[in-house]
């Protein structure tokens, strides 16, 4: 009984990660997110700052990554570049593009990483 819970709470946790990841999707977005974003990496991450910002939407919105591997996201009510020191991988992977872009409620960043 005990390995039911445990392979049950590994499900819900691998599950719920799984946007971090790069290359990586998922059917559950709502709509108001699929878009596919084009160009490079830089243009991408500013793509996607300006969408995240004018949506208010917190977390990743898939849609590619201009041809670079990953996607970290952060969002700050204090600064840009807190929101950009906040991003998944930061500090892990080369960056390839990144963005931050102030909106009603805060600063909105994407890097972009190869």
């Amino acid at each position: 009984m005990v390995r039911i819970a445990l392979a049950a709470l590994l499900v819900v946790l691998c599950a719920s990660s799984a946007e971090a990841w790069p290359r990586r999707s998922s059917s559950n977005r709502t709509s108001s997110t699929k878009t596919v974003f084009s160009g490079g990496p830089q243009a991408v991450a500013e793509a996607k700052a300006q969408r995240a910002a004018s949506l208010r939407i917190k977390g990743h919105l898939g849609g590619g990554f201009g041809g670079a591997n990953a996607e970290g996201v952060g969002f700050s009510t204090s600064s840009a570049q807190h929101a950009l020191n906040i991003c998944c991988f930061t500090g892990q992977r080369r960056v390839a593009g990144s963005s931050v872009v102030r909106g009603a409620d805060g600063w909105y960043a994407v890097k972009i990483y190869h």
